[in-house]
């Protein structure tokens, strides 16, 4: 697990740069056509269905997910989470959007690329020991926020049985993230310490080890598609430029990392007991940029697109720099064999 060491900038530089050349790989394919725009989306199925989905069952079934203090470390994450959507919606108010620009907008400000970008990078940073606390936010992002900024973005201004009814609507959603489902199904594997056939562990762990590459690749991949979908639609992109997204991705790279280490830090006086290694893995799952799967959402719920890709854009352009400096300021070190 993480612990302190006096690694330079340079050096943690050095150990992302290969996780974002993929990123910067799946860009160039699909930006120079080797990857059909159109194609991007099975892409997506086979790493969301398939690959992500097998790595979570596995650390699922390993135990990985029965960690002591994980609800407290759930607890310090999605408060702060909380805190920046809540930010992230003054800013869509006081920009004067609509609610449900707002709303993605708010999404994407507070979501972090767990599945995309943190598992594989953290996990591949920081050790096995780092997927549990990772995975689990899933549990606090596509649950629980995901369905707040949603039934904000489709409640209008009539908060009562529409605003239930959009709450129950988008949690509906969430339950069909299929990594919610693998999750659930490794964890009652190890649960009643049930053996799976050779085979079909054998299939799971080829599955999980294509999703780092495959994810990662991908990720470059939807960024592309996400700039071409901006470039197409000029009117929709010079209105999403009449208000700046700095400030929700400062928000994003430096406040909501900020947030879970310092609430972390303040919950044990109040009798909370926070357990350290986890809190510095889910200060840097924080700190990771906007999910890129925000972008298509807002494209399905009618939201703007280009507002939403340019936060995603933003974080991701700045990711390597702002990784590198949490995981110096926190004394993050690297797991051994990385």
């Amino acid at each position: 697990m993480p612990g302190r060491d006096n690694r330079g900038m340079a050096d943690l530089l050095l150990l992302f740069i290969p996780f974002f050349a993929l990123v910067l790989l799946g860009w160039a394919a699909a930006r120079g056509g080797l990857v059909p725009l159109e194609g991007i989306g099975a892409l997506n199925s086979f790493v969301l269905y398939f690959g992500l989905s097998a790595m979570v069952f596995r650390l699922g079934a390993s135990g990985a997910l029965h960690q002591a203090g994980l609800a407290s470390l759930l607890l310090a994450y999605g408060v702060a989470g909380f805190a920046v959507a809540g930010l992230a919606l003054a800013w869509s108010v006081r920009q004067g959007l609509t609610r449900l620009d707002g709303g993605l907008a708010a999404l994407a400000t507070a979501f972090p690329n767990t599945g995309f970008l943190g598992l594989p990078l953290l996990t591949g940073l920081l050790g096995p020991q780092a997927a549990g606390p990772v995975a689990a936010t899933l549990v606090v992002d596509v649950l629980v926020l995901s369905s707040l900024c949603l039934a904000w973005a489709h409640s209008r201004r009539s908060p009562d049985a529409q605003g239930r009814r959009a709450l129950a609507s988008a949690f509906k959603g969430a339950l069909r993230n299929p990594l919610l489902w693998a999750m659930a199904a490794g964890m009652l594997v190890a649960e009643t310490q049930a053996k799976l056939p050779h085979p079909l562990d054998e299939t799971l762990r080829l599955l999980g080890l294509s999703a780092t590459p495959a994810a990662l690749f991908t990720l470059g991949a939807m960024l592309a598609r996400a700039a071409a979908a901006k470039r197409s639609a000029p009117g929709t992109e010079a209105a999403a430029r009449a208000h700046p997204v700095w400030l929700p991705a400062l928000f994003k790279l430096a406040l909501h990392p900020a947030l879970v280490w310092s609430i972390g830090q303040a919950l044990p006086a109040v009798g909370v007991s926070v357990p350290r290694d986890g809190l510095l893995v889910l200060t840097m799952a924080a700190a990771l940029p906007s999910a890129s799967n925000v972008s298509m959402l807002a494209e399905r719920e009618g939201a703007s697109t280009a507002l939403v890709a340019r936060i995603i854009l933003w974080t991701t352009a700045a990711a390597l720099i702002s990784l590198a400096f949490w995981a110096r300021l926190l004394g993050v070190h690297p797991a051994a064999g990385t």
